[in-house]
């Protein structure tokens, strides 16, 4: 059910996150803050396709590595906190 507006494709969330391979609530995130252009229809969410596109290739992707690098570093943060804690108590 793709509508087109001025030249831009809109179309329902759920099939541009099955398409792209991404889940619903990224999709929703992105466009609450502003960073995918979307309409409502009645409790339906159409958003830009090309926008979802280019968000999921440029800045979804991205964000998700520096989120897992984040998670990494604090990992190993407590893993040598808890090697010198094992040290000094020995």
């Amino acid at each position: 059910m793709a509508i087109i507006i001025d030249g831009r494709t809109y179309e329902l969330i759920s099939k541009v996150a099955e398409h792209l391979g991404t889940t619903i609530p990224a999709l929703r995130r992105a466009s609450d803050k502003g960073l995918i252009p979307f309409i409502r229809i009645g409790r339906h969410r159409l958003i830009d396709l090309e926008a979802a596109q280019r968000f999921i290739r440029e800045g979804y992707r991205h964000d998700l590595a520096e989120a897992m690098r984040r998670a990494w570093r604090r990992r190993r943060r407590k893993q040598v906190v808890q090697e010198k804690e094992q040290v000094t108590s020995q």
